[in-house]
């Protein structure tokens, strides 16, 4: 995942319809991001959650996790990083040669 200086970062996101009055809206929604760093050796677990995010030009209308919570995670992670002394990794390789899994899987 790129988030700005490349740290080795693995995350997982979600967004839920918000529950007013007791039913799910239709147009309200929570987001969060949770992020491990660094990846290959967590010591760090960090918890981005923002309710009721706004459709904005720069989201392209959306209002999912991945247009909101991620982009406050990876800012987030950008400054405290060197704070907590974990260094960019430049050797990382590109996010398509990655594996990913699924923790429901085999």
């Amino acid at each position: 995942m790129s988030l700005g200086a490349e740290y080795d970062v693995a995350g997982k996101t979600g967004t839920s319809d918000k529950v007013v009055g007791g039913r799910y809206s239709k147009t309200k929604v929570l987001t969060s991001f949770t992020a491990v760093l660094p990846a290959d050796q967590p010591r760090y677990m960090l918890l981005i959650m923002l309710d009721e995010p706004r459709a904005l030009p720069e989201t392209r209308g959306f209002t999912t996790s991945g247009w909101n919570a991620v982009p406050v995670g990876g800012a987030v992670i950008s400054r405290i990083a060197p704070l907590l002394e974990i260094e960019p990794r430049w050797d990382l390789a590109p996010s398509d040669k990655l594996i990913l899994a699924s923790a429901g899987g085999r």
